[in-house]
């Protein structure tokens, strides 16, 4: 049983690091949007951010919800700080469907936003991302 729960925490762990990872390059792909002007260079950073959102950033997500659902009970996590992590959890899958709708409405106007406010969109993963590690590491309440 402790070899399944090794090996369901590193997939849990890799598909985090890859959901996250994926949640601060959809903004600095949006932030290349204003600044295309050829067409083809538009299409191309369209199939990336498609690309990005739908084949990396959310199977990422759902194996990182699954297997961290997974984990609760062999590992007798029911503190108060898992409350507050599936809580900060939440907002990460907010943000992420936030991303998906971005993606579709650049596809429509590609200068709905200007690169600044594209960027700044960076602050909320950089901002949930440390509270779940703080959560899950010094496990506070």
């Amino acid at each position: 049983m402790e070899g399944l729960i090794a090996w369901t925490l590193a997939l849990h762990v890799s598909a985090l690091l890859l959901w996250s990872a994926s949640l601060f390059a959809l903004p600095a792909l949006y932030a290349a949007y204003p600044s295309v002007s050829h067409p083809r260079d538009l299409q191309r950073l369209r199939a990336m951010a498609r690309f990005t959102f739908l084949m990396i950033a959310s199977p990422a997500g759902v194996v990182t919800i699954i297997a961290g659902t997974a984990l609760i009970h062999p590992t007798g996590a029911y503190s108060g700080w898992l409350v507050l992590k599936l809580m900060v959890v939440g907002l990460m899958v907010l943000f992420h469907a936030a991303c998906g709708r971005i993606v579709v409405l650049l596809h429509d106007d590609p200068m709905l936003l200007s690169s600044r406010v594209h960027l700044s969109l960076i602050a909320i993963p950089a901002t949930l991302i440390p509270c779940i590690l703080w959560l899950v590491l010094a496990k506070p309440l």
